[in-house]
């Protein structure tokens, strides 16, 4: 009884003590955090997202109809400011933060006149000196004469002395020019809003607080304003918060109908509230201790733990089941019971746990964490049930009833050997016609397919080209002192392959360079220093105080950057969201800078051509693109099923040997997973289903509930001297039941709310059932005749 009690009580510490790590335990809805820190794909979009992507930003999208064209920017500046209003947006921008702060326009320009190469600003301060101001002056008047309406004439209106003619401007308008107008989109019927979170958002909870809020807020202003305008809304916080909230949902919602579904089939199979009681209780102890452990171990886990849950409990009720089935066949006598089970279990929980560790050779960082929790939760599961379940199932079971003799639904062993052949040729068949299932990668089937968000971003795009992000963009990253090196490095690379870039856009002259900005503050000395005559001269030539305004405000930003002396770089909050389009600087002086890319006509980035362009990327340098993804993750794949699942197989070779000192036993077992396996791949194949990054996780799990499987009838066939009656009433009817369980645990991933987890669902669903089915139903049969051929042998 002592003993007992300090068995429960270490017990009992243990799951306190993992629980412990519940409090530290967050969810990570990036699909980058699954894929490996240091393949250049993923370090290329690591580095635009920690740069470039305004993870606190909300992107509002006002749509109406032909008749609110042009209206919607009257409508966007309403909701702006009802958003600052209510203190959900610490700012809401519906127009460029220049047109607010013409200020900051200046500012940008000075610092690109200061920054950029010698020439122009050489050519500058002659142009206007020397007496050659009032020629100067009546060419702009000239210009502005002949120039076409529209934006020509509005430019050259307001730029007497060509400020905005600077090589690095020129980059920026046309940048601009394929944004679409900047907030409006090119046909009035579209206008964005974008709104700064009034708080830090972490986290993916975070965001659908911020966002439910946001929501609330335009709701009343439609309602106040009568708005008509299609509201929709996307960005960072939107994605975050709905792949986040879908990956919990999915969690919670498998491990609900899982636990319904199992409870009812355990139901049907024992009849005892009681033992349903204490299982769905010791399978609660297991999940906490699982996802505590996770919480020591990781702190974070990714979408990939969404499928975890399932996994865990559809293996370890298992164990529950096979106790509670032996248990029919003992009385209550838990040595006995015990002794039909302990071994068991611990070898099928070793050997499983084995295989899921064995994910850590694994190349993609979410399938080694899949493993490794999945394996401490099946440890701490076996020793749950054999340590709490078996003591309280013997006392609940020891006035139950045996159950009556019965053979099952075995075939005859010359049936069972009919049905492997049967089976085997039609897979060999069906492979043959249409091969191995493919291997396939797309970002988007990690997302809902159901996404708002992404509905709103596609509509974005539509009124937005700019906004497309196919297109690579190469992500320069460096020190202060290193950064001018990189940029170099990286014109070498662009300009050695013309045949693969058409055009890259490198931001050369954003990046601040002290030995530049001395020399054009030389330069420039004399110009700045006329400017007051300058302006009168432009005010006599014809230019309104409207049009010099501009020009005004350039010269004051140069002198106060003359006057000052150290490097100079734009801080005003209207300059500094022009120099977000290309730099983000960091206040220890590094920073990057972002360079748009062309391909040139015929390039195949994720085909053909993706090892060349893949040349580019290195040391700070980073060709960055979701479509690149695809053929760098798939070797990955191709490499996990040589190095992970090879090894694996050995290991679970030599482990079957260990357990049964029988190389004829470990042989059958593994005949029938691979009778299992063939099959599996011939179905997925004629359905069309294929391998990704997130199905792989299936094949450790098969390859562990069929060694489970085929122990538990192996171990349970030799307990009864080869008696497939005894087998089937105690062991045969639990592994039947632990295989429809399971399969009812990923059943409900199949109707995730993302393809990627869909199909883990669906390719473990017919795994398991195959699995099961020929441990069950073929195993014993074939067993049974190998075993009496051998006897037969043996004999003569």
């Amino acid at each position: 009884m002592i003993r007992r009690a300090g068995v429960m009580a270490l017990l009992g510490m243990g799951v306190l003590a993992a629980a412990v790590g519940l409090g530290r335990l967050k969810f990570d809805p990036d699909v980058l955090s699954m894929l490996p820190p240091d393949l250049p794909e993923v370090q290329g979009l690591r580095a635009f997202q920690d740069a470039f992507a305004e993870e606190g930003e909300l992107v509002v999208l006002l749509e109406g109809s032909a008749e609110d064209a042009g209206l919607l920017g009257e409508e966007a500046a309403s909701l702006a400011t009802a958003l600052e209003g209510a203190g959900v947006a610490a700012k809401a921008r519906w127009q460029p933060q220049w047109s607010e702060e013409g200020e900051g326009l200046g500012e940008l320009l000075a610092y690109l006149w200061i920054n950029g190469p010698h020439e122009p600003a050489a050519e500058m301060a002659e142009r206007f000196t020397g007496g050659r101001a009032e020629g100067e002056l009546a060419a702009a008047v000239d210009r502005v004469a002949t120039a076409m309406e529209g934006e020509d004439l509005l430019m050259r209106a307001h730029d007497p002395f060509g400020f905005l003619e600077h090589p690095s401007v020129t980059l920026m308008t046309d940048a601009a020019a394929e944004a679409g107008g900047g907030f409006e989109s090119a046909d009035g019927r579209g206008h964005l809003l974008l709104v700064e979170a009034p708080r830090p958002i972490h986290g993916y909870k975070e965001a659908g607080v911020w966002l439910e809020e946001v929501r609330e807020v335009t709701e009343r202003w439609k309602e106040e304003a009568g708005s008509v305008a299609k509201i929709r809304f996307t960005g960072e916080p939107a994605f975050s918060s709905e792949i986040g909230g879908a990956m919990e949902s999915d969690m919670s919602g498998t491990v609900g109908i899982t636990a319904l579904l199992i409870g009812l089939l355990f139901w049907r199979m024992q009849r005892s509230l009681a033992l349903l009681a204490g299982l769905i209780g010791v399978l609660a102890m297991v999940f906490v201790v699982a996802l505590g452990l996770a919480g020591w171990i990781y702190g974070e886990l990714s979408i990939m733990a969404a499928g975890f849950a399932a996994i865990l409990i559809g293996l370890t009720v298992d164990y529950g089941v096979l106790i509670c089935q032996e248990a029919k066949l003992h009385s209550g006598d838990r040595n006995g019971l015990t002794g039909a089970t302990c071994k068991s279990i611990l070898w099928a929980a070793a050997t499983t746990a084995a295989v899921f560790l064995a994910l850590n050779r694994s190349g993609l960082p979410g399938i080694a964490q899949l493993g490794t929790m999945v394996a401490c939760g099946i440890l701490a599961g076996a020793v749950l049930m054999l340590g709490a379940y078996l003591p309280f199932v013997a006392r609940v079971t020891r006035k139950r009833v045996v159950p009556a003799s019965g053979r099952g639904v075995f075939p005859g062993r010359k049936a069972a050997v009919a049905w492997v052949g049967v089976i085997f040729a039609i897979s060999a068949a069906i492979l043959g016609w249409r091969g191995l299932p493919p291997i396939e990668f797309d970002s988007g089937m990690m997302r809902p397919r159901n996404s708002e968000a992404m509905a709103a971003f596609e509509s974005v795009q539509g009124h937005f080209p700019a906004w497309k992000t196919g297109g690579p963009r190469l992500i320069i990253q460096g020190n202060s002192a290193g950064m001018a090196a990189r940029l170099a490095e990286a014109e070498r690379r662009l300009g050695s392959r013309p045949h693969l870039i058409a055009n890259a856009r490198l931001p050369v002259h954003w990046w601040p360079d002290g030995s530049r900005q001395n020399a054009n503050r030389m330069a420039l000395s004399p110009f700045v220093a006329g400017s007051e005559r300058l302006l009168a001269e432009a005010d006599r030539a014809g230019f309104t105080s409207e049009g010099l305004a501009l020009g005004r405000s350039v010269f004051e930003w140069l002198r106060t950057i003359e006057a000052d002396g150290n490097l100079a770089f734009p801080q005003s909050p209207a300059a500094a969201e022009m120099m977000r389009m290309f730099v983000s600087r960091e206040a220890n002086g590094g920073g990057s800078i972002l360079a748009p890319v062309e391909f040139a006509e015929g390039v195949d980035a994720a085909g053909k051509d993706y090892q060349a362009l893949r040349k580019l990327t290195g040391d700070g340098i980073w060709l960055a693109g979701w479509d690149l993804l695809r053929p760098a993750v798939q070797p990955l794949v191709q490499r996990d099923l040589i190095h992970v699942f090879l090894p694996m197989a050995a290991l679970m070779v030599v482990m079957l040997v260990m357990i049964f000192r029988s190389l004829r036993e470990a042989g059958l077992i593994l005949a029938a997973m691979a009778l299992a396996g063939v099959a599996l791949l011939a179905i997925m194949s004629g359905l069309g289903i294929g391998w990704n990054f997130i199905n792989i996780a299936a094949t450790p799990l098969l390859l562990g509930t069929g060694i489970d499987y085929g122990i538990h009838v192996m171990l349970a066939l030799r307990r009864n001297d080869g008696d497939l009656s005894a087998m089937w009433r105690g062991t045969g009817k639990a592994v039947l039941f632990c295989g429809a369980s399971t399969a009812i645990g990923f059943g409900s991933l199949c109707f995730a709310s993302n393809d990627a987890m869909a199909s883990l669902g669906a390719v473990a669903v017919i795994g398991i059932l195959l699995t099961m089915a020929t441990s069950v139903f073929l195993l014993p049969a074939i067993a049974s005749r190998v075993k009496e051929q051998a006897e037969i042998s043996g004999t003569e």
